[in-house]
């Protein structure tokens, strides 16, 4: 059992809650036996850097991991052999608040959390197989810190005059320090190791343009949005403070434009996205701990020497490889692609964000829309099962989902509902099908059955749900509500329930009962007698065909034929519709419609992000909030599965049986790419050569594909086609 003998500890003063501290801890040991084997287990709330013997345990950015505190605590282990030795050894810690102290008033009201508290850390230190020291009440603390506010959100302020560079080494005299408080009511969630990749330094950005403001304000342009922050080089007299204010947008006039992220229904009475940096009078670099942003421009102000080798950008986010690679001969498609990998792993942070400047929060909404997108194009196993957990916890005794996970138990009332909460059932589905591992699928079936039992109580009496999100963020106002999508997508949810139930080896006669009432309901409701969608919007038509609400897919098929026609080949979905519109053509044998949909010309179409300028996907249509979201990010898929073709078998779990068909859009001269699944990489590259195609394809091992009727086996092959065939 972990942490059997050791406890929080924290600063002994009384806690205010308008503080925002960054305490620091201390604690010498001796161990006189050579050191073979060591291992350091850690939490720390809301987040803490662990150093022994001057050294950093590990890069790690933003531990412990964010959870509901009353039922999470999530710890991480680390190998740490290598920095301790025979003799004194002393172990030191800096903490900041991040999501478990947040002091500043927002519309979710982090700020009232049960669990806020002064930062706090637990640990053991095993060597060679035993534990030889715990927090306790011996370690020591101090708040005198450079760190002087951090506020995740926010930002952080640093006065490098504090700074003492010897603070975690041996030589470090602490008698000025005093004895830590151990904590009496610490929180209670259980203790969970975390075993997903960390969040890291991922890349790096040197500016690529400098505007002169003022005679002390510049700002740099990175040339790319991203999560993370800027690395300061100063060398300026003591006292001197540096400002800096990231966002993503600039106006003409070099104004920051803040996307509607400094209207104070956001952040009322806290300056956004600022750090500060105070000089020491000798040179230093400044990077921040407990703070990340999300931006493109940093306008610096009171920086002496504003050479563009003084500043780096660092692109931040959780260390999650990719599976995937697509390229074409069209700029729109490559751009949309390049901005979806962007955007995605802008917002891995130990939870699938929603973007990663203004809010951070885990939306359930935008995680339902692009599982099958991360899964396709990144290794996101690990992450998601860590979410589910999260999600687990966030169920309340209702069987009631809020829109953000985890929360302090803001969002059970709105902006949550079916739209958002179906997270809980596609995770572990679209798990199993990437990777046939059924164990998220089987764990959340009671989780599963308290939350469609919450959905019956809330149902009225004409079978109708009316709560949570409709079709966000759609082109036009005029949208589809929520009482649609929730009919639709409970009958997804339920057939994800008999699929969890089959997998566990549970009797599925009532949920299939509940299935069928639920179509039927569904059909008599929204299908007309000519077996067309009542709800003549693209949204509704699309999910019909997607989820199989039909007797007849002609007339429905028609119908999307007709609408797509009248709209001139352009989309009116927001992020629900734009995840089943793309697929639902296909389905219906129409791609080259799809595909005429994705590179249409105009406003509220995704060539304009590129005309916009846009280096990752935005939230809205109009390119206006948010810089940086995934949510509508899921046409990465449909390029993957009817540009390159790459498509797994409707009777296959983890691509063990892949079909192969790309369609030749005119337009496009060439595609190549590849998926690199749990079964192999399968490859597929097609070009044009005059009046032919020349199609080329890779298959690994232990995986059987399926192209034109033919089965392939591991090796390469090379085809021949007319221009015409396979759309």
């Amino acid at each position: 059992m972990i942490f059997q003998n050791a406890y929080f500890i924290k600063p002994n003063v009384d806690f205010k809650r308008e503080d925002s501290l960054a305490p620091m801890f201390r604690r010498t040991f001796t161990y006189d036996k050579k050191v073979e084997t060591a291992r350091l287990a850690v939490c720390a709330l809301g987040y803490g850097y662990v150093y022994i013997n001057g050294r950093k345990v590990s890069e790690d950015l933003f531990t412990a991991p964010c959870s509901d505190y009353r039922k999470t605590l999530w710890y991480l282990s680390y190998d740490v052999t290598h920095l301790l030795h025979q003799g004194e050894n002393v172990i030191a810690v800096i903490c900041g608040n991040g999501w478990y102290n947040e002091n500043m008033r927002t519309i979710w009201g982090q700020n009232e959390a049960t669990w806020r508290d002064l930062p706090k850390v637990i640990m053991e230190l095993s060597i060679n197989g035993k534990v030889e020291v715990n927090t306790d009440a011996e370690w020591k603390y101090s708040l005198r810190c450079p760190v002087i506010y951090n506020e995740l959100r926010c930002g952080e302020h640093y006065d490098s005059r504090l700074y003492e560079e010897n603070w975690n080494r041996l030589e470090y005299d602490d008698s000025s320090w005093e004895l830590v408080q151990v904590d009496t009511n610490p929180p209670s969630g259980v203790f969970r190791k975390c075993e997903c990749e960390p969040i890291r330094e991922c890349q790096q950005y040197a500016p690529k343009k400098m505007y002169r403001v003022s005679e002390d304000k510049v700002i740099y342009d990175f040339g790319q949005n991203m999560s993370g922050y800027i690395r300061l080089r100063t060398n300026q007299p003591a006292g001197d403070k540096i400002v800096m204010r990231y966002v993503e947008s600039i106006h003409e006039d070099l104004t920051l434009e803040y996307n509607n992220m400094d209207n104070p229904f956001f952040y009322p009475d806290t300056p956004f996205q600022v750090n500060e940096f105070i000089c020491c009078g000798k040179e230093f670099v400044y990077t921040p701990m407990f703070t990340y942003h999300g931006f493109r421009y940093v306008e610096v102000t009171g920086l002496k020497d504003p050479s563009m080798s003084n500043v780096t950008a660092v692109f931040a986010h959780q260390d999650i490889k990719r599976r995937s690679h697509f390229e074409c001969s069209d700029d729109l498609l490559n751009f949309l692609f390049d901005i979806g990998i962007k955007a995605t792993w802008s917002n891995l942070f130990y939870a699938p964000t929603d973007c990663p400047s203004r809010e951070k929060h885990g939306w359930t909404n935008d995680a339902q829309a692009s599982a099958d997108q991360m899964l396709t194009n990144f290794e996101m196993e690990k992450l998601f099962t860590k979410w589910m957990q999260d999600i687990f916890d966030a169920m309340n005794d209702a069987g009631a989902l809020p829109g953000i996970i985890p929360t302090h138990g803001w969002g059970y009332e709105d902006y949550n509902g079916p739209v958002a909460d179906g997270a809980l059932f596609e995770i572990p589905y679209q798990m199993y099908l990437h990777t046939g591992d059924d164990s998220l699928l089987k764990e959340a079936y009671p989780y599963f059955v308290r939350y469609l039992k919450h959905l019956n109580s809330i149902t009225d009496a004409s079978g109708d749900l009316k709560y949570g999100l409709g079709d966000w963020a759609a082109p036009s106002e005029d949208k589809v509500d929520s009482v649609f999508p929730n009919k639709i997508l409970k009958i997804k949810f339920l057939r994800i329930q008999k699929l969890s139930a089959e997998r566990l080896g549970i009797s599925t006669q009532e949920i299939e009962k509940a299935i069928e009432k639920e179509l039927c309901d569904a059909k008599k409701k929204y299908l007309t007698p000519e077996g067309t969608c009542s709800l003549k919007k693209q949204t509704a038509v699309a999910m019909m065909i997607y989820f199989d609400v039909y007797d007849d897919l002609q007339p429905l098929k028609k119908q999307l034929m007709k609408m797509i026609e009248d709209a001139d080949f352009h989309h009116d979905c927001g992020m629900l519709g734009i995840r089943f519109l793309y697929h639902a053509l296909s389905k219906c044998g129409l791609s080259d419609y799809a595909f005429k949909i994705l590179t249409a010309l105009g406003p509220l179409t995704y060539r304009s992000w590129m005309e916009h300028g846009a280096t990752t996907m935005l939230e809205y249509w109009n390119c206006k909030e948010s810089q940086n979201h995934h949510m509508l990010s899921d046409v990465m898929t449909w390029m993957t599965k009817y540009i390159l073709g790459i498509r797994q078998a409707e009777d296959s779990v983890a691509f063990s049986k892949v079909v192969i068909c790309p369609n030749f859009f005119d337009g496009l001269n060439y595609a190549m790419g590849h998926v690199d699944t749990v079964s192999g990489k399968v490859a597929v590259c097609w070009e044009r050569r005059n009046t032919a195609i020349a199609v080329k394809i890779d298959v690994p091992a232990s995986m059987e594909v399926v192209y034109k009727d033919q089965i392939l086996h591991e090796g390469h092959y090379e085809f021949e086609e007319k221009c015409n065939e396979c759309k």
